[in-house]
């Protein structure tokens, strides 16, 4: 017999209790305690109500107090307060179910999440993505029933599956992952090498055009930031057209290449900066020195390249240079920069090639 009906019984008010009758309507609506109730009746009720007050839910308001209130009006055996009871304790049962409902979707929702959420993460092969849907199907139907206990025996044989499936994928994604670094660490040579060679002039393997831009707005940076002297060399060698048009143009690639080794051994430190501008035009940044220190350098490869002899075929092939000397001003542009060192150039050519001019003219 369930509580409600208990209580309806309770106070049903029918031939089974002929004194009540006898009494009339206006006392069983009075505030005295119900003559025709029994003590142990009445003392049954009040323990039924305690002990759902005991071990009522944690909700967010205080069950326990409500049902002790309850059986504390039971108690007194007031006919007004007893046909009131059984609305009552209904309308907290209908209260409590409602809040176990909820509470049971909320976690059979917030588990069925987890294990989809881990099940499409760790699916790798189809083999243990049926495993899961079927552990997790067979949870979506525990829960449309809102059984703890089915719940939970699901819950435990989905946590049995994964882990079978988590440690078979964690050692298949071991040597995976192992193989990956290996591939990893060959692409990251291949692009280092890539880079590399993108950053260098394929035939004189000095730095390319575009490696001196970069350069050279570091360059400029840095010696904002520090104030710090820095100076730039154009190079070109001297006559070049007249040796592709007589020797030919492997012989010129041959003069390119030797003229490119010796400004590499006249510019040999860390900070000294050498790069192919273009054509048999050179570009020289010096970042840590002024004017002075670039001109001492660029006559000692001057004299080097003077002494050098480039061989093709059995001839002997020798050529000179001219260098723009300029040092780096406060508030320049890298444009303006050049741009200097440029006219400098011109200036070497103009006045007779195999040479340099810097601010104070010809060196």
């Amino acid at each position: 017999m369930g509580l409600k009906t208990f209580l309806a019984h309770l106070m049903d008010d029918d031939s089974s209790h002929p004194g009540e009758q006898a009494r009339g309507e206006s006392e069983t609506t009075s505030s005295h305690p119900v003559v025709g109730f029994s003590h142990p009746a009445v003392g049954a009720l009040a323990k039924v109500l305690r002990a759902l007050g005991e071990g009522a839910f944690e909700m967010d308001e205080d069950l326990t107090s409500k049902y002790l209130d309850l059986a504390e009006q039971a108690e007194s055996g007031e006919a007004s307060v007893m046909s009131r009871l059984p609305a009552k304790v209904l309308e907290q049962r209908k209260a409590e179910r409602t809040w176990v409902t909820r509470n049971i979707r909320e976690l059979a929702d917030t588990i069925v999440g987890l294990l989809t959420r881990l099940g499409r993460n760790a699916s790798l092969d189809r083999e243990s993505d049926r495993a899961m849907e079927g552990q997790v199907e067979r949870l979506r139907g525990a829960v449309k029933h809102e059984s703890l206990a089915e719940i939970r025996r699901e819950v435990l044989g989905a946590a049995e599956t994964l882990t079978v499936v988590m440690k078979e994928r964690d050692e298949r994604q071991r040597k995976e992952m192992t193989a990956i670094s290996r591939e990893l660490e060959n692409l990251k040579t291949e692009l280092s090498h890539a880079r590399k060679e993108m950053a260098v002039d394929p035939l004189t393997r000095l730095f390319n055009r575009s490696s001196f831009d970069e350069h050279a707005k570091t360059c400029l940076a840095l010696a904002t930031l520090a104030g710090r002297e820095s100076c730039l060399l154009m190079v070109d060698i001297d006559l070049f057209k007249k040796v592709n048009d007589t020797y030919g143009h492997q012989a010129g690639d041959l003069v390119l290449k030797a003229v490119s080794g010796e400004l590499v051994k006249s510019f040999p430190r860390k900070s000294d900066f050498v790069a192919r501008y273009g054509g048999e035009e050179f570009a020289v940044v010096l970042s840590e020195d002024g004017e002075k220190v670039g001109r001492m350098l660029a006559e000692r490869f001057l004299e080097r390249l003077r002494q050098s002899k480039t061989v093709w075929e059995g001839s002997e092939i020798q050529v000179t240079a001219s260098v723009g000397v300029a040092e780096l001003c406060p508030g320049q542009t890298v444009q303006e920069w050049i741009a200097v060192s440029d006219q400098r150039l011109y200036e070497a050519k103009k006045s007779g090639r195999n040479r340099l001019v810097g601010s104070s003219g010809p060196g």
